[in-house]
This record gives structure tokens, C-alpha cells and sequence, in this order.
């Protein structure tokens, strides 16, 4: 299906690396004008950047950081002056906290107010941030759309991740309510929760073999890969969309099945 997003003027947060890189890519395969934003890899970004001009698309790089409105205003800025508007917006960009994975605490009590705050405040206050700098420009366009990525870790249980899954949790309120208001104006605002995802068939963590069996636990028996995601991104945020409003689509391999 022709997607109808050459010439379309993109913005994707976090597009360095993980499903933002995939996403940004398949846009420039599409043919569409994408910047992407990056908080300290500059090097990974301008790699990004030249595989997206390889795909047949125009890029741009800008840097930001989820915990800095300044920065979030000037990127936007940025990238509306580069393009002369905005007709997709993706939130991908994501702040993982400064204890790392295995630094975590696994008991509520013992986790650092400051850890919680920092991951909290980045991941839904900057996003939020984030779509009140984007809605003038999606308003303007004739296809707005935005699209912010969530998480399965918010509605299953994974230790120690309580702010990060509150956090993408409110994205999900966020988008409620803002279906009514930027939906007046035609924009769709559409949520997509990836669960483990998987570059080229591997992940940076999980060894294959203990991906083999996690995959045949879900009803899919397979987990899903950043392609895959961007797909379903580029779709929502497509002119041949104009009815999903308001949803959380899942990319996750289905259901848990029972052990």
C-alpha cells in the first residue's frame, strides 16, 4: 500500500537507535522530510540520518533532551522551520533513569525519590511538553498526526519499573483527553505499546536463546521486531488513516499464555 507520505514533514524523538531509527528509516523510504532527535549521540543520529537519505528521504538532525523543555521548544522550532510545518509526530524518545536495568531497587521503599521524580517527570511531563509545542503546527497540517510510544510494562508487572510504567501510563490519560481537542481539528492521536522488541531478530540484552523460549510463552509465538513496530507507526500517522482515534495499539506478541 502507497502510504500516501512522500514530501510528508516528520519529526521523531528518540531516532537514533531501537524502534525510532526503524521508524525513521521507513519514513524515508516513503519518501518524507524526518528529523530526528537525539540527546548524546550525535554520531549515532548522523548515521541514521545518512541511512535515511539512502532510503530515498530527507533528514535532519536536532538535538533533546526529554528533561529540558528549552530543548524540546528549540528542536520543534527547529525542525518546523526547517520543513515549513509539521504532519507527523512521533514520541519516541524515552528516559531510562541513571540506576540502569540491574541498578534498580526492588522494593518500593527503598527507591531514591530523585530516581522516581527524573523518570517520571521526562517520560510524561516531557512528552507533554513535547505535543504542546507540536499541536499549533499538526493543527495547521492537512494530515496531523501524532503518535507517543508507550509500553506493555504499564499494564504488566516488571520489578522496580514504577515510574517508568506510571509515567507511560499517563501517556495513556494524556492521549485521551487529547483526542477531543486536537481531534476538533482533524489531528489523530493514537498511542503505540511495544513490548520486548527485537533489532534484526536479536536483543542488546536477552540472549537468543532465552528469547526463543520468552517468544513461545505469547499467543503470537514469536516477538515482535522494530520494523514491525515502525510499520504499524507509519500507518497511524498516514493520510490512509482517518478513523483510529484516541487508541492503544500493541505490538507485543499478543497474550501471555498460561504457564
Amino acid at each position: 500500500m502507497e502510504l500516501g507520505l512522500k514530501d510528508a514533514a516528520v519529526l521523531v524523538t528518540g531516532g537514533s537507535s531501537g524502534i525510532g531509527r526503524a521508524t525513521a528509516i521507513a519514513y524515508g523510504r516513503e519518501g518524507a522530510r524526518v528529523a530526528i532527535t537525539y540527546n548524546s549521540r550525535k554520531d549515532a543520529a548522523e548515521t541514521v540520518a545518512g541511512e535515511i537519505e539512502a532510503a530515498g528521504g530527507t533528514a535532519y538532525v536536532v538535538p533533546m533532551d526529554l528533561a529540558a523543555p528549552d530543548t524540546i521548544a528549540a528542536a520543534v522550532a527547529s525542525t518546523i522551520d526547517r520543513w515549513g510545518g509539521l504532519d507527523a509526530v512521533v514520541g519516541n524518545a524515552v528516559n531510562w533513569g541513571s540506576l540502569g536495568f540491574h541498578g534498580r531497587p526492588e522494593k518500593v521503599e527503598d527507591a531514591p525519590l530523585d530516581w522516581w521524580t527524573d523518570i517520571l517527570r521526562s517520560n510524561l511531563e516531557g512528552n507533554f511538553h513535547l505535543v504542546q509545542q507540536v499541536a499549533p503546527a499538526l493543527r495547521r497540517s492537512e494530515h496531523g498526526r501524532l503518535v507517543l510510544l508507550s509500553t506493555d510494562v504499564a499494564v504488566r508487572p516488571l520489578p522496580g519499573s514504577w515510574p517508568y510504567g506510571a509515567a507511560k501510563a499517563g501517556l495513556h490519560g494524556l492521549v485521551t483527553a487529547l483526542q477531543h481537542d486536537l481531534g476538533a481539528d482533524g489531528v489523530l492521536v493514537n498511542i503505540v505499546m511495544p513490548g520486548i522488541t527485537l533489532e534484526n531478530g536479536e536483543h542488546r540484552v536477552i540472549p537468543k536463546p532465552a528469547l526463543d523460549q520468552i517468544a513461545a510463552g505469547f499467543s503470537a509465538r514469536k516477538l515482535p521486531d522494530a520494523d514491525e513496530l515502525a510499520n504499524t507507526i507509519l500507518f497511524l500517522t498516514s493520510p490512509r488513516t482517518t478513523a483510529i482515534q484516541g487508541e492503544i495499539v500493541r505490538v507485543t506478541g499478543g497474550q501471555l499464555l498460561a504457564g
